[in-house]
């Protein structure tokens, strides 16, 4: 072996033991399975919804954008049914007492069933608190273009109570399992179509878990970002 071989070996095996490192930490940098898959995302989204049971926010006290005080007590129970591959129904039960000043009253007890694939919304989810020091949370997703969720809604009643007696909020819900359908279930009724999905959650805590979910989730069935 020549002087210029055994020194242009020498070369290349300093460059090789150089480059070695920064590639092995390249590849150690990106994780192969990019993060839990889209079948154990889902499960979690579906068991954080479960372990909320069924939320109440208490009497909250509101203040509306005309400056009017109002106070607000939530009962909320999700329910969520996955469909795979990527799809999702929530089906919440709601009802929300409402009293301006403590005086006048309304609620309007509801269940809502909403129906979407994760492929056609948005990663930028949106988590929503409604106002300052509240215990009133929620989750907001939204389409990537047009309408991409179902919804179905059913007013629900007490049996043997008078409607305007629930309205007004002298029938006062402690359960919302004891409502049923005023008319009909929510499936039976023509759904319609919306351009983004609101489903309330209990807590802070399972607030950002949710939200964080819900951005993998969709990323990873490459959900589409808004035209606009």
């Amino acid at each position: 072996m020549t002087k210029w071989q055994a020194g242009r070996l020498i070369t290349c095996l300093l460059i090789l033991m150089t480059s070695l490192p920064s590639a092995w930490a390249t590849s150690n940098d990106t994780p192969g399975t990019d993060g839990p898959s889209l079948e154990e995302t889902l499960a979690f989204i579906k068991d954080t919804w479960e372990a909320c049971a069924t939320m109440h926010s208490g009497l909250q006290r509101m203040i509306a954008k005309d400056g009017s005080l109002w106070h607000m007590d939530r009962m909320a129970k999700v329910d969520v049914v996955v469909m795979p591959p990527s799809a999702l129904k929530i089906i919440t039960r709601l009802n929300e007492l409402r009293k301006l000043s403590g005086i006048f009253g309304i609620q309007s007890p509801a269940e809502k069933i909403q129906e979407f694939d994760l492929n056609a919304l948005s990663p930028k989810v949106s988590p929503e608190r409604e106002g300052e020091d509240i215990n009133l949370y929620g989750i907001r997703l939204r389409c990537a273009r047009g309408a991409c969720v179902t919804e179905w809604l059913a007013s629900l009643a007490i049996p043997g109570k008078p409607m305007h007696e629930l309205k007004t909020g002298k029938a006062a819900v402690t359960s919302l399992d004891e409502l049923v359908y005023e008319d009909r279930a929510p499936k039976d009724k023509p759904g319609e179509k919306k351009g983004e999905v609101y489903i309330p959650v209990c807590d802070m805590a399972s607030l950002e878990s949710l939200s964080k979910a819900f951005h993998h989730a969709i990323s990873k069935v490459d959900g589409k970002k808004p035209l606009f």
